[in-house]
C-alpha cells in the first residue's frame, strides 16, 4: 500500500523530457489535475462580462439602420480613394459578420447548457448543436433531425421546440450574416436626394397659372394664343403648328423604313424631349399611341439645372407642393381605308379605341364642301374607279361632339394610292392627360427623361380629353406653297412626304410595305403632330414662370430677403406687379398659383431602405440584435449561468471523464442506429464531486447511479 495514492503532482526529472522541450526548468512541475471550481454562476458581475460579447455587433447593426433610415449620402462617385476605402469595409464587414455569429453561437450554448444541466436534459444529438452553428448542413444529419422525435408532456414538448426553432432560426441566420451586413454596410451607388443645393438660400417656383390650368380637359378656341390663329407668329414656339416640320422631316427620312418613331424635339431651355409613337397589332390595322412630356415642363427643368450645376452629377425633378401629379399628352389615333362609301355618313374606325359595335357616324355635309371633297360625294353612289388619279391628298377636320361617348377629335383624308384608286381615310381620335415624372441627369445629357416612359402602364390614370374643338385643331393646318409652287396645307404636304416617287405629288406610298400600310402611316404622322401641338397648349397661358429666392444668410430660418426672377432669364430681376409690401410669395399664394418644388438628387455613394435586398439584409440584422438584447436579459436578470464547457475540447474532457454508457456499446467506429441520437444526456453530479455526463442513467443497471443535479456556487471536479 502507498503512503501516498493521490498525489496532487507528478515530478519529472527534466533529462527525460530534454529532447522533446528542451527549455524546460528542472524544478518544472505538471499538475495531474485541475483544482476543483464552480460549473453555476449568478453573480451579475460575471454576467455581465460575458454579455460584453454582444454589445460590439449590436452597436455595429444600430449604426447601420439609423444611417440607411435616414438616407445619409456620403461621397460624390469618384472621390480620392474611393476604391481603396471601399474595399477596406469589405473587412468591417467581415469583421461583423464575425461578431454576430459569435452573438448567436453565444445564444445558442446558453440554451443548451441550461437544457443539459437542467431536470429534462436534451437529446445526444443536440450536445454539439451550439458548437457548429457555421456548417449548416448539420441540420440535414440525423444529430438533429432524430431530436424531432418530440416527447411526451406539454412541458417537456414546448421546451423541446422551442429549443429546435431556436437552433434553425441560429443556423440560418448565421448562414446569411456576411451578405446581409455586405449589403446594408456598404454604401451604394444611386440618386440621393439633396435636401438644400443653394447653401445661401431656398428657391421656390410659382407658374402663374393654377395647377389645374395645365392641363386643360376641353381643347376650345380660346386656348389659341395670340397670333397664332393668323399665322402673325410663324416661328413661335408656343403655337400648335410649331412642331410640324419636325414631324415632317422625320417622315421624309424615315418612310422607307416603316418603324415606330422616336424623335427628339429641341426645347426652350437649352434641352430636348422625347416624342415617340408605338402601335399594336398589323399596321393595316390603323392604330397608334403617341405622347411626349409637355412644353412648358421642359422648359422650366432646362432653366433651373442651370443654378445647381456646381453638384458633381445633379439630377432634377419639378414636383408640385399640393401633390398634384405631373401629366403629358396621350393621343391614340385609329384610321381604316374605305374604297366605296356611303354619300351621307362617313363611319369613324374604333375597333381599339371604343366597343366597335357601337356605331360613329359623322354625317358628311361637316366637309363634303370643301373643294377637294366636293367630287368624291356628289353622286348617291361613290367608288374609287369613278375618281381615279383625280383627287390630291385633301384633308378636313371633324366635330364629334354629337356623338355619344365618342371620340375627342376625327379627321379625314382623301389620298391617292398606288393603283390609281381613292382612299378615303377616316380617323379616330381620342386624347388624355397621363401621369408623368420628368427628370433631367444633365451631366449625362440635356434630354428630358421619364420614369415611366410607355403610356400604356398606367391607363387607369388617364384623364381623358373628351372635346378637342376642331377650331383649334384649325391652327395645326394653315396653308403653305410647297417647293413646286403648289398650294397646299401643312397636313396634306406632311401625308405627302411619304410619296416615293418625286414626279407625283399625289401618290401616297410606302416602298416595300404597300398599299394595306397606309392606314397606319397617317395615324402615326397625325397622332405625332397632334401629341405635340397638345404639349404646346400649356405655352397659351401669360409667358413664364417665376422664380423665387428667398435668403437665409444667418441659417436661422429667417427669410431676410426674396429676390424674384422669370426662370429662363436668371440674371434679371422680374418686373414688380405685385402689391407693395406683401412679398411676392404671399400674392402667388393668394392668387392660387402653381408652386413647383424641384426635387434636386445628385450621384454616388450612400445609404438608404431601397430595394428588397437592403430590406431583407436589414432584417437579418434587426433579428440577431433583438436576439442578443433578449439574451442579456435573460442572463443578466435571470437566474444561474453555465461557467463551464464553454467549447468544444471541454465538453469533449467531460465526455472522456464520464463513465460509458451501456447503450452506446459497439459505436467507437460510428453510429449505424440513427435512433441512438434520441436518447437523453444530462450533465450531473457523481460521488465526491465529480461533473458527469449522463445517458439515460448510465444503462448498466437499476443500481446504476444517476447522480443529482448542479448547485450553484458548489465547486466541483
Amino acid at each position: 500500500m502507498l503512503e501516498n495514492p493521490r498525489p496532487s503532482y507528478i515530478q519529472l526529472e527534466s533529462q527525460k523530457l530534454s529532447e522533446t522541450i528542451p527549455a524546460i526548468d528542472n524544478n518544472r512541475r505538471i499538475l495531474a489535475s485541475d483544482p476543483a471550481k464552480a460549473a453555476l454562476a449568478s453573480g451579475k458581475a460575471h454576467k455581465i462580462k460575458r454579455c460584453i460579447l454582444h454589445a460590439a455587433p449590436i452597436a455595429v447593426t444600430i449604426w447601420i439602420l439609423v444611417y440607411n433610415g435616414r438616407g445619409v449620402y456620403w461621397r460624390d462617385e469618384g472621390f480620392d480613394y474611393q476604391n481603396p476605402i471601399l474595399q477596406a469595409l469589405q473587412y468591417l464587414v467581415k469583421v461583423h459578420e464575425l461578431l454576430m455569429g459569435a452573438s448567436l453561437a453565444e445564444i445558442a450554448l446558453h440554451r443548451i447548457h441550461y437544457d443539459l444541466c437542467a431536470s429534462d436534459g436534451l437529446p445526444l444529438g443536440l450536445v454539439t448543436a451550439a458548437y457548429q452553428v457555421s456548417s449548416i448542413t448539420y441540420l440535414i444529419t440525423p444529430e438533429f433531425y432524430e431530436a424531432w422525435y418530440l416527447p411526451l408532456g406539454i412541458r417537456a414538448l414546448l421546451s423541446r421546440l422551442s429549443l429546435l426553432t431556436l437552433l434553425v432560426v441560429v443556423y440560418f441566420l448565421t448562414a446569411v450574416l456576411g451578405p446581409s451586413s455586405a449589403v446594408a454596410m456598404i454604401p451604394r451607388l444611386d440618386w440621393w436626394d439633396h435636401n438644400n443645393p443653394y447653401p445661401e438660400g431656398a428657391e421656390r417656383a410659382f407658374m402663374r397659372y393654377k395647377p389645374l390650368d395645365l392641363w386643360p380637359t376641353s381643347i376650345t378656341k380660346e386656348l389659341i394664343p395670340p397670333g397664332c390663329a393668323d399665322m402673325k407668329s410663324p416661328d413661335a414656339e408656343y403655337c400648335p403648328y410649331s412642331g410640324y416640320e419636325m414631324v415632317s422631316d422625320w417622315i421624309g427620312a424615315h418612310q422607307n423604313q416603316g418603324q415606330g418613331p422616336n424623335l427628339t424635339i429641341p426645347n426652350h431651355g437649352s434641352v430636348t424631349r422625347h416624342l415617340g409613337s408605338i402601335y399594336q397589332g398589323q399596321k393595316s390595322e390603323g392604330w397608334t399611341i403617341s405622347s411626349t412630356i409637355g412644353y412648358k415642363e421642359a422648359w422650366d427643368i432646362g432653366a433651373f439645372w442651370q443654378p445647381i450645376a456646381h453638384l458633381s452629377r445633379p439630377r432634377i425633378a419639378p414636383v408640385f407642393l399640393d401633390a398634384t401629379q405631373i401629366k403629358k399628352p396621350v393621343v391614340q389615333v385609329e384610321c381604316a381605308a374605305q374604297y366605296s362609301w356611303d354619300p351621307q355618313n362617313i363611319d369613324l374606325p374604333h375597333a381599339f379605341l371604343q366597343d366597335p359595335n357601337v356605331p360613329w357616324k359623322v354625317a358628311s355635309s361637316n366637309f363634303k364642301s370643301q373643294p377637294n371633297f366636293q367630287n368624291l360625294f356628289q353622286n348617291t353612289t361613290n367608288t374609287t374607279q369613278q375618281h381615279q388619279g383625280q383627287v390630291p391628298t385633301a384633308f378636313a377636320w371633324l366635330n364629334t361632339s354629337t356623338i355619344p361617348n365618342g371620340p375627342s377629335l376625327a379627321a379625314l383624308f382623301a389620298i391617292n394610292t398606288p393603283n390609281t384608286s381613292v382612299a378615303l381615310i377616316p380617323c379616330s381620335i381620342t386624347a388624355h392627360w397621363t401621369p408623368s415624372s420628368p427628370y433631367l441627369d444633365p451631366t449625362s445629357d440635356l434630354v428630358i427623361q421619364e420614369s415611366t416612359p410607355n403610356p400604356l402602364e398606367h391607363p387607369s390614370q388617364w384623364t381623358p380629353i373628351p372635346t378637342i374643338s376642331p377650331a383649334w385643331a384649325e391652327t395645326m393646318n394653315p396653308p403653305l406653297t410647297d417647293a413646286r409652287g403648289r398650294k397646299s396645307e401643312y397636313i396634306p404636304h406632311m401625308m405627302e412626304r411619304y410619296n416615293n416617287d418625286s414626279s407625283s405629288p399625289v401618290v401616297f406610298a410606302e416602298p416595300g410595305y404597300g398599299q394595306e400600310s397606309i392606314p397606319w402611316r397617317v395615324s402615326m404622322a397625325l397622332g405625332l403632330y397632334l401629341t405635340e401641338a397638345l404639349a404646346r397648349v400649356q405655352s397659351s397661358f401669360w409667358n413664364g414662370t417665376v422664380l423665387c429666392h428667398v435668403d437665409d444668410a444667418h441659417g436661422g430660418g429667417e427669410e431676410e430677403e426674396e429676390s424674384v426672377y422669370i426662370l429662363g432669364n436668371l440674371n434679371a430681376r422680374d418686373p414688380r406687379w405685385w402689391p407693395v409690401g406683401m412679398r411676392f410669395s404671399e400674392y402667388a399664394r393668394r392668387e392660387g398659383w402653381a408652386e413647383v418644388g424641384f426635387q434636386v438628387r445628385r450621384y454616388g455613394y450612400g445609404w438608404g431602405f431601397r430595394g428588397l435586398p437592403v430590406k431583407l439584409a436589414a432584417g437579418v440584422l434587426v433579428l440577431q440584435a433583438l436576439m442578443g438584447v433578449v439574451h442579456v436579459g435573460v442572463v443578466v436578470f435571470g437566474g444561474w449561468r453555465v461557467k463551464a464547457w464553454g467549447t468544444m475540447g471541454e465538453m469533449l474532457v467531460l465526455a472522456v471523464n464520464s463513465r460509458p454508457a451501456g447503450r452506446l456499446k459497439g459505436m467507437g467506429a460510428g453510429v449505424r442506429d440513427e435512433r441512438t441520437w434520441r436518447a437523453m444526456v444530462r450533465i450531473r453530479e457523481m460521488r465526491e464531486r465529480r461533473v458527469e455526463l449522463v445517458v439515460d442513467g448510465g444503462g448498466l443497471s437499476d443500481e446504476m447511479e444517476v447522480g443529482v443535479r448542479l448547485r450553484e456556487g458548489r465547486r466541483y471536479l
